[in-house]
């Protein structure tokens, strides 16, 4: 019956957030585990057929749709609207997140160059993983639409950080958990160097967070942040921060993502009114995170489109370091009931007109 409603649910978002389904997940089925998580691919030839083979090959996996992805790759997906903000979605991994809050999947592949998996899942409450510092890349080379080449990265967007962390594992076939939790230097951003959309103090956020949960193997560095909204200074902020070994991770929190403005290149170029429409995005590091090379989680807040961002150096340890810390970081932070009861806890049934 759950397989029934997902395929009812997924066929009523067809020419929406579905591009296609997979129908052949019926002969699948039978094979696969009771407890088999749904999941969609975006709409892009630029995933490693490896990858999606792998997952669908795994008894516990199965693929139901394709995703629909912002045209051209763009950080705004004019054809969507976000089902938590009602703003245009974010992109351009967008499908993803939405068929996720619809019912229809578990989780969600998708590529990022500048923050196409973040920036969505981001703004749809939902945690998510970025793997260029784990060798999750795309087939070819792009160049951003501000002019910087860069090679992107597989990524997932899932329902919770045990989901995530489970397909990362078999994808890479290594246990994330730490056999022994190391000495951590984190950098956070110093206090007074941004004020976020909602003109509260990012120093002032990311300190509340780690008040919560144990911080006594963690020392922290606090770096002047000002204008990482900017790609650029973003990727020479985390250059300078984890190339130079000055620190393990980098802690942010970032948006409300596209819920003040829209962080989107393009207009940015047509003067004044251009530049308006764009300030007040809310996106910060996770714009710059996959072009140095690096592992970046997301994990959902309790305020509306708005995250953690934690970025870590390449290398499979250091993405250990991260998930260790991003499920830390999610036990201290309560989603809303009405967000859990609709979007995360119930099969959603399909209850549509009958002839």
């Amino acid at each position: 019956m759950v397989a029934k409603n997902r395929l009812a649910l997924a066929e009523r978002e067809l020419g929406r957030s579905v591009v296609a389904i997979n129908y052949e997940w019926r002969t699948e089925e039978m094979s696969k585990g009771q407890d088999a998580l749904f999941f969609g691919v975006k709409d892009t030839n630029q995933i490693p057929n490896d990858v999606i083979d792998k997952l669908n090959s795994d008894q516990n996996m199965i693929w139901l749709t394709v995703d629909k992805a912002a045209s051209k790759g763009r950080a705004i997906d004019t054809d969507l609207h976000n089902p938590i903000t009602y703003r245009l979605m974010t992109g351009s991994s967008s499908g993803g997140p939405i068929n996720i809050l619809k019912g229809i999947n578990d989780f969600a592949i998708g590529t990022d160059g500048g923050g196409s998996i973040l920036g969505p899942a981001m703004s749809c409450q939902l945690p998510s993983v970025i793997g260029s510092g784990i060798g999750l890349h795309v087939k070819q080379k792009k160049t951003s639409t501000d002019g910087i080449d860069f090679t992107g990265s597989v990524g997932v967007i899932a329902k919770d950080m045990c989901t995530l962390a489970s397909i990362i594992e078999t994808l890479i076939n290594e246990e994330l958990e730490l056999v022994e939790e190391p000495k951590l230097k984190i950098a956070i951003p110093k206090k007074g160097t941004i004020t976020c959309p909602d003109q509260m103090d990012m120093h002032e956020k990311v300190v509340n967070y780690l008040l919560k949960i144990d911080c006594s193997h963690i020392s922290f560095l606090e770096v002047d942040m000002t204008g990482i909204d900017n790609r650029a200074r973003g990727i020479n902020i985390i250059q300078e921060i984890l190339g130079k070994n000055e620190a393990d991770l980098i802690l942010t929190c970032e948006g409300p993502i596209d819920v003040y403005g829209y962080g989107e290149t393009i207009p940015q170029q047509f003067g004044q009114v251009g530049q308006e429409l764009t300030k007040h995005h809310g996106k910060y590091l996770l714009r710059s995170a996959n072009m140095c090379n690096t592992t970046a989680i997301t994990v959902p807040t309790e305020n509306l489109a708005t995250g953690l961002v934690i970025v870590a150096k390449e290398g499979i340890g250091n993405c250990k370091n991260a998930f260790n810390l991003a499920k830390k970081l999610e036990k201290g932070i309560n989603l809303p009931d009405v967000w859990k009861r609709y979007f995360l806890d119930i099969e959603q049934e399909f209850n549509g007109f009958q002839l």
